[in-house]
């Protein structure tokens, strides 16, 4: 193998689009890795959609409990991915790659078939734990494997088709699956159980499915192999120790800024929007409507400037993109605050600003960790930079109910876009005193 091509990599699909990957990364393997991308949030993300129905027809919970119920579901689970996620990434640099991400879909699998058999709000929470621990490890192998498989030159082109293909399934999976619940209410003669378990037990298979592609198709073997392996706790260390460098400690407080970005719009966006809809006249149907119109907007407006920042990325520097990421990021929920009337056009202004600067902080800081994390403790670096990202939603879930009881339901946009412009200003700092250096430098 040359110098030039361990450094440059081999190509992967079109050649217009210029992806390199890594010499020793087979295109089955990146080919494996996308598939994995497209199934990753849809499979996440179901466990909160078939809550509603859990929670009215099969455990019987009153409408205006379901709230807190499901708040609480989301806190231990969150609590549960901070708790140890951090240890999932060092492990993977232990035993590899696969072996987690293989087992997060299984973990994902054995949930979804616990999940509609549980009797009690505590059954359920206990389940959702173990959920958890399968969305720790999905959340923390996706990053690591792709910036594992890409090289430095396309590590942002690379990462923005993952996340391309993660809002593609998401849409093009769950709809489907929305759409078997009237189905299996028909074949099980409306037993609101019999349902559930059908329902639900359909996303366990497709999870066994992922399992199998993933077991079949990753790269074996463990990243950056040492002939000496280190303890797993000296490898979860490293993660601590680059937080030395600047540029690490800043990917890692833009991980808070950027989870917390998506968390606000999960949480409080459709809530705001709805009751700015009904004060505006409509009717609660046709405001939740409009809510989630705009919701899907954000997502789709999200993707179509993907390709756009992943040249961003990948063209400028990492910390100066972060830097311009946190910008749009800002404007975009600033703008809510601006809006005179969320009810008329400009609301498609905001909607865009928005999805561009959800998907530009979330990109620019995941590529910024994957360029300047150490090859040997690449995993144990992402995981905490994954840790981070849930305390972030936790901070932002946490703050936003504080504040919204006092200053109203725009309060978490105004909380969120004054964060963006914090790490704004802090990368603008980094960026001024570590250009020309590289990751492995003193910065």
């Amino acid at each position: 193998m040359t110098a030039e091509t361990a450094t440059q990599g081999r190509l992967f699909g079109p050649r217009k689009l210029n992806l390199r990957i890594a010499p020793d990364v087979t295109g089955l393997n990146v080919s494996t890795l996308l598939f994995g991308s497209f199934f990753g949030i849809a499979m996440m993300s179901f466990v909160n959609a078939c809550q509603p129905y859990l929670f009215t027809e099969v455990l019987g919970i009153p409408l205006e409990e379901q709230g807190a119920v499901a708040g609480d579901l989301t806190f231990w689970a969150e609590v549960t991915v901070i708790l140890c996620i951090g240890l999932i990434g060092a492990a993977s640099d232990k035993v590899g790659r696969k072996p987690i991400w293989v087992g997060a879909f299984l973990v994902f699998a054995i949930g979804y078939v616990l999940y509609p058999m549980a009797e009690t709000i505590g059954q359920l929470t206990a389940f959702r734990v173990f959920f958890a621990l399968g969305l720790a490890a999905n959340t923390a192998m996706l990053p690591s494997v792709a910036n594992d498989y890409a090289t430095d030159a396309s590590r942002g082109k690379i990462i923005s088709v993952c996340f391309t293909l993660n809002g593609l399934g998401f849409i093009l999976l769950l709809t489907p699956l929305r759409l078997l619940l009237p189905f299996f209410t028909e074949m099980t003669d409306g037993d609101p159980v019999e349902t559930a378990r059908l329902w639900i037990w359909t996303a366990a298979t497709v999870c066994l499915f992922v399992s199998a592609g993933l077991l079949f198709g990753l790269k074996s073997g463990v990243p950056g192999q040492l002939e000496k392996r280190e303890p797993m706790l000296s490898t979860l260390k490293i993660g601590l120790a680059a937080a030395k460098k600047a540029r690490v400690a800043l990917a890692y407080f833009a991980a808070i800024v950027a989870r917390g970005d998506l968390a606000v719009l999960s949480t409080f966006f459709v809530l705001w929007l709805t009751q700015e809809a009904m004060a505006g006249g409509m009717t609660i149907g046709e405001a939740s409507g409009y809510a989630i119109k705009f919701y899907i907007l954000i997502q789709v407006f999200a993707l179509c400037w993907l390709p756009v920042m992943g040249y961003i990325v990948d063209k400028f520097d990492r910390v100066a993109a972060l830097a311009f990421a946190m910008f749009m990021a800002g404007l975009g929920y600033f703008s809510l605050y601006a809006l005179n009337d969320p009810l008329g056009p400009l609301m498609y202004v905001s909607a865009v600003l928005i999805g561009m600067g959800e998907m530009s902080a979330n990109l620019a800081s995941l590529t910024l960790i994957g360029s300047v994390a150490p090859e040997k403790g690449r995993g144990a670096v992402i995981g905490l930079f994954s840790l981070f990202g849930a305390v972030g939603i936790l901070l932002i879930a946490k703050l936003g109910r504080t504040m919204t009881g006092v200053y109203g339901n725009i309060a978490p946009f105004m909380i969120i876009a004054g964060a963006n412009v914090v790490v704004l200003v802090l990368a603008v700092g980094v960026y001024l005193g570590t250009r020309g250096k590289t990751a492995t430098g003193p910065a």
